[in-house]
């Protein structure tokens, strides 16, 4: 990286003042949607002079402290890395978190190496990797789990592994680089967590080769002392942090044997005397809790995420819900989150979205009572320019209500139309802004977003409704079904549909032209599975053939039935099934994927080309399985573009 001093604002950022301006053209072009967000991660340093935040310049990364008042800015190019988020340590040092693939010895593959980056906001943005050369460590990926500050004397407590294989606490000093254990664990030590000063005060130890978990407090002489032991078929629960009255929060997920299957994921409250899960402090009726929302001043927790259309905030603390009460009433019709604020809470950064406009931020002045426009997340993408990313339900073939986003063109249907199922599997779409889909329809294509069974965010029924269920089952029914629906409404053309999707999203795109051949006039996946055995050994080689993410993923694939995960892989791997798909097929993938190795669309490719089918691999040399990159996005959005108006494009035949 090379650092850059700025002492006046630059163009570059022209968009913190003019981002919504009336758009000179109606549909802005792929360069709006491919460009990396022109603000993010922005986060007001502890005395509420300044804001921190990345964004992006003729394809460089770069990150900006801006001071509020007289518009001064520093900055340092990130462009290397991927970015994950932005902490203020002091009012002097900022923590970027940001990772790269690179290869390290002893592990399989290469891997999205995590770390933290200290900039010293008072030395021209001068830089250092914490934890780089120290030896108190061993192989770790992850450097840059923050599980909070000692509000003494300011270091940072970071789990980290030993050359042994414990986690431990590492005590670490932002500015100068240099650590210290702070506390000891196991071999099995799975998550730390600290109390109100940032003093060490549970963890929680999971045996892989026993399936135990085990709750630990500081024991009396000394030493870690066990609280609660029990048999899980995984860790159930993960420490969050302590209450403002001393308790501590937990996050559950649910298991079979453990939880009635219609739970949804919540907060709790952990008694560290016995070990058990007591007061419920947020289980919502529909959805599961995504996050918990922490006070990076007092390591506190003050509210919880949940996703039902958008993501939405329940705060615990009073003060904190009253400024969400002043900035709802302030922003109609958006939905707006709390992102940021200062040590004293007289400012916050507020970020809000709709189904048709992008993010935008605004700077709330509590004792100026005022909310001013910061910027845009996409200053090309104007109010007036996207058409409604639409929260809808549809009726599955066995009665069940099945939720998506709809994203329409404009004009009358029936339309072309792309279906776009998430990746994870166990992950979902949420409302708001996505690039994909708008820059679709802004092409003319109908784009529908289908939550299906075994989509997470719907509690464990919904999820493992779709175990055992890949390719041939609920979760392939549930898209099929989505185009159904959309053609008896009027909205799809049959002749004219499309199945697309990245990582998961990409192999439900494999099978649905392998298994529903007659759906599709075409498929496209992107870093996507096509051959489950040669995945699950990769898995395997990764975790070790005893660890539980490898047992979730057989259960996820075979319903958890031992005996039959070889032939049910077999059976609904795509790549084993080539003969069965007639479409064209197009095939894009990172030569960098560290999620899903390029082998499996090499598998894909060579499968159909024996088929003499009609199929097209193009590899990203430098790609990797986020498209971190404009030029990555530019590519990948461009040849989908220009393959869907080949096959299903408004000029081609019925």
């Amino acid at each position: 990286m090379s650092r850059f001093r700025i002492l006046a604002v630059l163009a570059m950022i022209g968009v913190l003042v003019s981002c919504l301006s009336p758009a000179q053209a109606r549909q802005p072009g792929i360069e709006a949607f491919v460009q990396a967000p022109n603000l993010r991660h922005a986060r007001l340093s502890p005395d509420g002079t300044r804001l921190a935040f990345t964004t992006e310049q003729d394809g460089v990364s770069v990150l900006i402290v801006r001071d509020l008042a007289s518009g001064e800015i520093e900055g340092s190019r990130i462009d290397e890395l991927r970015t994950h988020g932005l902490r203020w340590a002091n009012d002097r040092i900022l923590l970027l978190t940001a990772s790269e693939v690179t290869d390290i010895w002893g592990v399989e593959g290469r891997v999205d190496y995590r770390a933290l980056l200290a900039f010293d906001t008072a030395d021209g943005m001068s830089y250092r990797q914490l934890l780089r050369r120290s030896n108190r460590l061993g192989l770790n990926l992850n450097l840059a789990g923050i599980a909070g500050i000692d509000t003494q004397t300011g270091r940072l407590m970071i789990p980290a592994f030993d050359d042994d294989r414990r986690l431990n606490l590492l005590s670490v000093d932002p500015a100068e680089g240099t650590a210290r254990t702070a506390a000891r664990g196991s071999r099995d030590t799975l998550d730390w967590v600290v109390d109100a000063s940032g003093q060490p005060a549970a963890r929680i130890d999971y045996s892989n080769n026993r399936n135990r978990q085990t709750l630990r407090i500081p024991g009396e002489g000394g030493g870690w002392a066990a609280i609660d032991q029990d048999e899980r078929e995984r860790p159930s629960y993960s420490l969050r942090g302590f209450l403002p009255d001393g308790r501590l929060a937990v996050s559950t997920r649910p298991v079979p044997g453990q939880n009635a299957p219609d739970r949804r994921s919540g907060l709790f409250v952990l008694s560290l005397e016995t070990g058990e899960l007591g007061e419920t402090l947020f289980e919502h009726a529909q959805y599961d809790y995504v996050r918990t929302v922490m006070d990076p001043y007092t390591n506190l927790v003050v509210g919880v995420a949940w996703i039902e259309d958008f993501e939405r905030t329940t705060w615990f603390d009073p003060d904190l819900a009253a400024r969400q009460d002043v900035v709802d009433a302030s922003l109609p019709g958006q939905n707006a989150r709390l992102q940021s604020w200062d040590r004293n809470r007289t400012r916050f950064v507020v970020v809000a979205e709709t189904g048709e406009m992008p993010p935008v931020y605004y700077l709330y002045d509590v004792q100026a009572q005022s909310i001013d426009l910061l910027g845009a997340a996409y200053p090309g993408i104007t109010l007036d320019v996207l058409q409604p990313r639409q929260h809808i339900r549809y009726e599955a073939r066995d009665g069940v209500s099945v939720e998506a986003y709809l994203t329409q063109p404009e004009g009358e249907g029936p339309f072309p139309t792309v279906v776009l199922p998430h990746g994870g599997p166990a992950a979902r779409d949420r409302g708001g802004y996505d690039d994909f889909a708008h820059y679709l329809a802004s092409q003319g294509y109908a784009v529908v977003q289908p939550n299906f069974r075994g989509s997470s965010g719907y509690g464990y029924r919904w999820l493992e409704a779709g175990y055992g269920e890949w390719g041939t089952g609920v979760m392939q029914h549930d898209l099929s079904d989505a185009v159904d629906r959309l053609v008896n409404a009027g909205i799809t053309d049959p002749d004219r549909v499309c199945i697309v999707g990245a990582s998961y999203g990409g192999y439900a795109a494999l099978a649905g032209v392998a298994f529903t051949p007659d759906l599709y006039a075409c498929g496209i996946s992107v870093a996507g599975v096509s051959d489950l055995p040669d995945m699950m050994g990769y898995v395997r080689e990764r975790y070790g053939p005893s660890h539980w993410i490898l047992d979730s993923w057989e259960r996820r694939l075979s319903g958890g039935d031992e005996a039959r995960t070889q032939a049910a892989l077999r059976a609904v791997s795509p790549a084993a099934h080539a003969e069965r798909i007639s479409a064209p097929v197009l095939l894009i993938h990172g030569r960098n994927d560290t999620v899903v190795p390029i082998d499996q669309s090499r598998i894909m490719e060579r499968a159909l080309r024996r088929e003499n089918r009609d199929v097209q691999l193009i590899t990203l040399d430098d790609g990797d399985h986020w498209l971190t990159s404009t030029e990555m996005r530019r590519r990948v959005l461009s040849e989908i573009e220009a393959f869907l108006a080949e096959h299903i494009g408004q000029e081609t035949p019925h």
